[in-house]
């Protein structure tokens, strides 16, 4: 036996050369017909809107080293590969892309700036996926799928019609998140919440019959929306003046002053402005007195031409309208004082402006009822989560779980499969067609709304098997067995799943969630664009390998963040080096080893340093199978470790020479 090693490890030719020998088979390729026991998981799909961060890396390394392992164990594996058509990221990314070459995409026609989107995908996805392919990953690459491919569209938009026949999903005017830039609603998980200083503005509403009422707001602007004042039935101070009427400053309009419970006595001054169309917790208010909600704003956030706005504010910005009001409040003698505050105001996180509750007709999902059977699943263990606390985030969130809201006001995403007739009757069906013969041949005009981008991605444990088609991938693939992903997805993307899951499946999507840390900086700030202290992995793969950067993954232990630094990486390296010299030392004694004629030595026969050496090695092997049958990578990669460093290099090594 004659094999030589050269000098230093090559570590990127190296993995070249093996990667260029793995595209060239189809080791990773699942077989649905094998009678192999299944084992299945999916990539959370990275979004199309640019290059792989450590995030993915991460993800990505922990899920390939459990599907490696599956499939040494005699599994036929399927780790389903795509992509995420990310609708409110992809849109504001190829707008501006299309503003920096000089373009507005408002000048785009619809089906323009569709076509510019999928050239963008069709740059960044691929990008994406080839990043990931250099990471040495072994997704069953040839069966990619992209949320808004054919059939996954087919998926949505057939989901999308069963649950309006059902009930579950409906059209409402209500108050949404609204992000005046973009011009859409987003989710409550789609909003950040930022300290700001901000000012607390006290002022007087003159009272019907004489006297004032005093107030305290951090949002003056809204105050021509106002509806009522409300005082706790219980404030011995005011609710002697619970049933008069106050007029809003700056107009003659009257409203009640109303009981309720939301005005807590102790804070401001006891009494509160409702403004129902502008502030969540007043739209509760108003649901509770039938208050009328009235709508002041734009969808750009500028004061509108509602005849309860003076004119002098119409058009007016909400911040500059803000200033003018304040002033003329003081000018009428109506302003107490103002306050500096410390206040919390909601973004939009990725627009990155404030948002606005907002009045507006909206598509949405009944996602209480969804929850129960959701919770119920998860109550009785058939979805495990590691590490284990993640179990009370996830109940938490569903037992208060609020109307899912889908629709977004964008033209890059999955179109609503609704059409409305001129008396604005609509109609829900899987084509126009279908939806005009619903309507008895009428003329219909098409929703322009897109859905949010987490409905199609709720669908990936089944749509990507094939659903709604009756698949051989479903029936032995679903449920999969094991999910990676982050925790700040959980409400995201893992709630959604159980909730479609089992309303279309019958059954769970996954059985376990592994949740891994994130990956921050070396001091300890979680990795961002905006922050710039982000490192791309391709970079740290140049540097020192792309084994270098999976071993440092794999220190990572189950749940817990973990900081990036190149320091870190070398761990990596080392080990490498580690083994290249102690396989080039092991070779250098095997030049006239015969495995042939090994295979005929007893075990008993064997010098007792082999035999102490094989003990452990056959411990090592069980404690390593019995982790990663348990998800433990960071455990496992440990026992491997302390294997090659400690007993073979440490002590075999030394002990034969």
């Amino acid at each position: 036996m004659n094999i030589e090693l050269g000098k230093n490890i090559a570590a990127r030719e190296i993995e070249t050369r093996i990667q260029d020998f793995w595209d060239k088979n189809t080791f990773w390729n699942n077989d649905v017909t094998s009678d192999k026991p299944a084992f299945c998981i999916m990539m959370p799909p990275p979004n199309v809107t640019g290059s792989l961060h450590m995030g993915h890396a991460m993800n990505n390394v922990l899920t390939d080293i459990v599907c490696r392992y599956k499939r040494m164990s005699g599994f036929d594996v399927l780790w389903q590969p795509g992509t995420d058509h990310a609708s409110i990221a992809t849109q504001l990314l190829v707008e501006r892309d299309l503003s920096k070459r000089g373009i507005n995409p408002h000048s785009l026609s619809l089906q323009e700036k569709l076509d510019c989107a999928w050239a963008w995908k069709a740059d960044k996805g691929g990008q994406i996926m080839n990043q990931l392919h250099i990471l040495g990953v072994t997704p069953v690459w040839q069966r990619e799928r992209f949320t808004m491919d054919e059939g996954l569209s087919h998926a949505v938009t057939k989901l999308f019609v069963k649950m309006y026949n059902e009930g579950l999903i409906y059209r409402e005017k209500r108050l949404v998140n609204w992000c005046p830039k973009q011009q859409t609603s987003v989710s409550d998980l789609e909003v950040e919440t930022r300290e700001e200083k901000g000012k607390f503005y006290y002022f007087n509403y003159n009272l019907v019959g004489g006297g004032v009422i005093e107030i305290a707001t951090t949002r003056p602007e809204t105050l021509f929306g106002d509806q009522a004042i409300a005082i706790h039935p219980e404030n011995e101070k005011l609710k002697h003046l619970i049933g008069k009427k106050a007029i809003i400053p700056l107009t003659d309009i009257e409203i009640p002053i109303i009981a309720d419970e939301h005005a807590d006595p102790e804070k401001g001054t006891g009494a509160v402005k409702i403004t129902p169309a502008h502030d969540f917790d007043d739209w509760e208010v108003g649901l509770r007195h039938k208050l009328t909600p009235v709508c002041i704003l734009t969808p750009d956030a500028k004061l509108n031409d509602n005849p309860v706005v003076p004119e002098k504010y119409r058009g007016l910005d909400r911040y500059k309208a803000r200033e003018v009001i304040v002033a003329d409040i003081e000018a009428a003698g109506l302003l107490v004082k103002t306050e500096d505050r410390t206040i919390p105001t909601p973004y939009s996180e990725r627009a990155g402006v404030p948002v606005e509750p907002y009045l507006t007709d909206q598509w949405f999902v009944d996602a209480e009822k969804l929850a129960i059977p959701a919770i119920q699943a998860v109550e009785e263990g058939k979805i495990k989560f590691m590490p284990e606390h993640r179990y009370n985030l996830f109940m938490a969130w569903m037992k208060n779980i609020r109307p899912w809201t889908i629709s977004r006001q964008l033209w890059w995403g999955h179109h609503i499969p609704a059409w409305y007739d001129e008396e604005g009757k609509v109609y829900v069906a899987e084509t126009e067609e279908d939806a005009i013969k619903m309507s008895g041949g009428k003329t219909l005009t098409r929703d322009p709304d897109v859905l949010d981008t987490w409905f199609s991605s709720g669908l990936w444990p089944f749509s990507t098997l094939g659903w709604p088609n009756d698949t051989l991938e479903l029936k032995k693939y679903y449920p999969t067995d094991l999910l990676y992903t982050a925790a700040d997805i959980i409400f995201f993307w893992v709630a959604r799943m159980v909730m479609m899951g089992i309303y279309v499946m019958g059954d769970v999507p996954f059985h376990t969630v592994n949740f891994h840390g994130l990956i921050r900086d070396a001091k300890g700030q979680k990795m961002s664009k905006t922050m710039g202290n982000g490192t791309d992995p391709l970079d740290a793969v140049e540097k020192f390998g792309v084994d270098a950067l999976r071993y440092w993954i794999a220190t990572a232990p189950i749940g817990t963040d973990i900081r990036y630094s190149d320091d870190e990486v070398k761990r990596g390296s080392k080990l490498l080096t580690k083994l290249w010299n102690a396989s080039k030392y092991v070779l250098m004694n095997l030049s006239d080893f015969e495995p042939d004629t090994a295979k005929q030595i007893p075990v008993t026969d064997r010098f007792i340093e082999d035999r102490w050496v094989l003990a452990e090695l056959n411990k090592t092997i069980a404690e390593t199978r019995k982790l990663l049958d348990k998800y433990d990578n960071y455990n496992s990669r440990a026992a491997i470790d302390t294997f090659f460093w400690d007993i073979f290099c440490d002590q075999y090594l030394e002990f034969i020479k």
